[in-house]
């Protein structure tokens, strides 16, 4: 038992230095990944700053392009209002004739013209009380 009350302390000291030499390394090791968490949360910052400006930037894009698109619809509206304007000018000038001009589109037709409209009296048959003519290259021409 003196041999183990001479070894005990160097026991201890062992164990001490161990749990000791453990802790270091653990301390080291929680250091190192305390050092890399920092530089993620710098560079993470950063980044979020760099978006931050970014985000304004586009958000002044925004309000200049939403201007932009307010005042091309209020060209584009009055574009089509001239051209709603200008298709009505035209079609009054087209329902109506020139000054001194007849009015053709309100007067009836001449009766040849209604006779020549009327659909002809039996399909394929000859009206005009002629035989009817041979075609082809060497037909003689009507009236020969």
């Amino acid at each position: 038992m003196s041999t183990f009350i001479r070894l005990l302390p160097a026991l201890i000291g062992l164990v001490i230095g161990t749990v000791l030499y453990v802790q270091d390394e653990r301390l080291t090791l929680r250091t190192l990944e305390l050092a890399t968490a920092n530089e993620t949360i710098t560079t993470l910052q950063s980044a979020n700053d760099q978006m931050a400006t970014e985000f304004k930037t586009l958000q002044r894009e925004e309000i200049g392009l939403r201007t932009l698109l307010a005042h091309q619809n209020a060209a584009l509206t009055e574009l089509d209002q001239q051209q709603r304007k200008t298709a009505d000018d035209l079609q009054h000038a087209l329902a109506t004739p020139p000054a001194g001009r007849p009015d053709c589109a309100r007067e009836p037709l001449p009766v040849g013209a209604l006779r020549l409209l009327q659909p002809a009296k039996g399909r394929g048959a000859n009206t005009g009380g002629e035989t009817p003519a041979t075609a082809g290259a060497g037909a003689p021409l009507p009236g020969t």
